[in-house]
């Protein structure tokens, strides 16, 4: 699809477009890809073979080698040996060219059993080969026929979601809020876009009441388009057109009093009551004297003869301007109101000519009331306050259904105007839009009473406080990310091989001779009783004496021999590799601004950022492109965007297990490999922790497509539309 207006037979028929119900401020995108419903069917997988074949394959080499590297020779060795012993022994035998059977039958039998293994071994490996060989091209054909039907089933899928996404809207009405909405900020032509879009769609319900009060006349292209289909349009330009104008045609005089008095002072809440009081009653006594044709030329002719100043019209007749210059008031009331009159009079002079020579085509079905584009002077304001108190005066009078009621420029008013203007249309239920271009003064002071919409706000205090009217929220931001990944691997390959032999012999001998002699004599004497010397005969003596001799001899002789013998080695090999990985976010909780003051200063140029309150309270933010010419693309609603259909559920597809013996596997081997595989071995235990959470290691799933730059304009804001 292109971004290009279609075309679908000119302007009739896009205006048609346009004039469709449901009143709406623009349009809300909403990219059908979003809805777009990937693929979930897991594409196939290249299987792996059974273990036991190639496992097969390597045990029937192993033996096929060593067949002939080991049994083959031994076996043919011996048979050689016994051929030569046969042939020795035929050479010794006195038989000639005889051989002996017996010992050639020998040497057969040797050979014939490394002859008959090898064979047979190399028979298994070239079938074990064999099978491996056909499971693989059965592997590889199976997944390429898997892979085809999986891919066409994508294709098939993707079809069928583009078609089903081709028949949903991407751009759908944004409606108008029930009563009061208040624009701020915009360009000029961000202000014609708005009003067409908006005047359009509105005036296929209802009539439609614009005043235009911007001085650059934005509502010239509504008008236009509203002439092409043939709607009634009553385009009235002030001040250079005014004598045509009607809209001080329908008032009753006592309406024009109050309009004419509150246009003078509404502006100005502390003005003297006493003034405004003096100026109330003579309007009145002069309406009341000028009967039932009550005009604004009429009245400055009457205020002028009552000021005594000569005129030279013909408003009055000669009776009339006698009767008010005499009878209406005292010389000493003129002379103490002459200030009053002066100011009635100086308003009123600049608008004699309004509603002098009314069309008398009638009110039309859109009602445009625009000011010059000519710089700013006297009638102008004073045009802009009057017409704000006709349009108030003829809403609160009006019994039928009123039009929706459009100010485009309401910065000129004054607050206690618009006040009243609200009030009058939102106890009527008149839709009422009121276009700001700054949000200062009396813009800030109006705003919060409807619904809000904010347009580009260049200026940078405007856009401070339009985010400070949308309002802050919290939220948890990220503040901080952390990210560590490291790495390390070491080998450490440590061999220490050590052999040492050590033997020792020692001899001792000890030889050592020992004597010893000795001789110990001894005498002793003992008496009893009596003196010392025998004299009395009851009285004992004894003596005793010995003598000992002795002598020995000792000799030793000591021989040792000792033998020792000590061998020792050894190995070391050691091995570590690790991995670590660290990810840490942190969040912040933050008070910030629902929207940036940044983001309302550079908004496009079409559009709008919608602000309600939501029915369970706090708000809702829709983004809003205002542009007409969005009605010429493709897969624009007129209406709000309907729900999505319903996705079709399909099954899912799941992959076979990867432990699941393939279709093929009992055809391709060997009849040796019917018996059922052995189960794999348990994986041995790890400390390894695995990767981080969050980390994928599957596939991923497929994303929505993107949007493609010839869809149509993209969402707004960077955000969902």
């Amino acid at each position: 699809m292109r971004g290009e207006p279609v075309d679908h037979g000119g302007l009739r028929t896009r205006v048609e477009r346009l004039f469709s119900p449901e009143p709406r401020l623009g349009w809300v995108f909403r990219d059908r890809w979003w809805f777009l419903r990937p693929f979930a069917e897991v594409p196939p997988q290249r299987r792996a073979l059974p273990e036991y074949l190639a496992r097969r394959v390597a045990e029937t080499e192993r033996l096929a080698r060593r067949h002939r590297s080991r049994t083959l020779p031994m076996s043919l060795g011996i048979a050689a040996i016994l051929a030569l012993f046969a042939g020795c022994g035929a050479a010794a035998t006195s038989v000639p060219n005889t051989v002996p059977l017996a010992m050639l039958l020998f040497a057969a039998m040797a050979a014939a059993p490394g002859v008959v293994l090898t064979a047979w071994a190399a028979r298994q490996r070239q079938g074990a080969r064999e099978a491996h060989e056909l499971a693989q091209r059965q592997n590889a054909t199976g997944y390429h026929d898997q892979a085809r039907q999986w891919q066409a089933r994508k294709q098939a899928h993707e079809s069928a979601e583009r078609a089903r996404l081709d028949g949903l809207p991407e751009w759908g009405a944004a409606r108008r809020p029930a009563h009061r909405l208040d624009v701020f900020g915009g360009t000029l032509w961000a202000w014609e876009a708005l009003l067409t879009t908006y005047g359009t769609s509105t005036l296929a319900v209802q009539p439609l009441l614009v005043l235009d009060l911007s001085r650059e006349v934005v509502c010239r292209e509504l008008i236009e388009l509203s002439q092409e289909a043939w709607m009634g349009v009553d385009a009235q330009q002030l001040p250079s057109r005014q004598a045509s104008s009607s809209i001080m045609t329908d008032l009753s005089p006592q309406d024009l009093v109050d309009a004419i008095v509150e246009s003078m002072h509404g502006g100005t809440p502390d003005a003297a009551r006493a003034e405004r009081s003096m100026d109330d009653r003579i309007l009145t006594k002069v309406c009341d004297a000028l009967g039932d044709d009550v005009t604004l030329a009429r009245i400055a002719a009457a205020l002028r003869a009552l000021m005594g100043e000569p005129d030279d019209g013909d408003a009055l007749t000669r009776d009339e301007r006698r009767r008010i210059a005499s009878e209406l008031f005292t010389v000493e009331y003129r002379r103490q109101a002459h200030a009053n009159l002066s100011r009635i009079e100086s308003y009123v002079h600049p608008l004699e000519s309004l509603g002098t020579q009314p069309a008398k085509t009638g009110p039309g079905y859109l009602t445009c009331i625009a000011l010059d584009s000519q710089a700013r002077n006297v009638r102008s304001e004073l045009l802009t306050d009057l017409i704000v108190q006709w349009v108030t005066h003829r809403i609160t009078a009006s019994r039928d259904s009123t039009p929706a009621l459009v100010v485009a420029g309401a910065d000129e008013l004054a607050r206690r105007h618009l006040e009243r203007l609200s009030d009058a249309c939102e106890r009527r239920g008149v839709p009422l839009t009121l276009l700001f271009r700054r949000l200062r003064e009396t813009s800030a002071e109006m705003i919060g009473g409807g619904a809000v919409a904010f347009m580009r706000l260049g200026n940078h205090e405007d856009a401070t406080r339009a985010a400070d009217f949308i309002g802050r929220e919290h939220r948890f931001v990220l503040s901080q990310i952390t990210k560590n990944i490291g790495g390390n691997e070491s080998h450490t390959s440590t061999g220490t091989e050590g052999e040492g032999d050590s033997e020792t012999l020692s001899t001792s001998r000890t030889t050592g001779t020992s004597r010893n002699w000795g001789t110990s004599r001894s005498s002793g004497t003992s008496y009893s009783g009596g003196e010392m010397f025998g004299l009395f005969p009851d009285r004992s003596t004894s003596r005793q004496r010995g003598s000992n001799r002795g002598g020995s001899t000792s000799s030793s002789d000591t021989e040792g021999t000792a033998t020792s013998t000590s061998r020792n080695w050894s190995a070391a090999y050691a091995y570590a590799a690790g991995t670590n990985w660290s990810d840490a976010d942190t969040t912040q909780r933050v008070y910030e601004y629902a929207v940036e003051p940044v983001t309302l200063q550079h908004l496009p140029d079409h559009a709008l950022l919608l602000v309600e309150s939501a029915p369970g309270g706090g708000r809702t933010l829709t983004p809003v492109e205002c542009d007409p010419s969005i009605i010429t693309l493709d897969r624009v609603t007129t209406g709000p965007l309907p729900e999505p259909p319903p996705v079709p559920q399909q099954p899912a597809i799941a992959a076979p297990a990867a432990d699941q013996p393939a279709p093929w596997a009992v055809q391709a081997a060997p009849q040796w490999a019917a018996q059922p595989a052995p189960p794999p071995p348990r994986a041995p235990l790890s400390t390894d922790p695995g990767p981080p959470p969050g980390h994928q290691t599957g596939p991923r799933t497929p994303e929505p497509m993107p949007h493609r730059p010839g869809d149509g304009p993209p969402p707004l804001f960077g955000g969902k539309g």
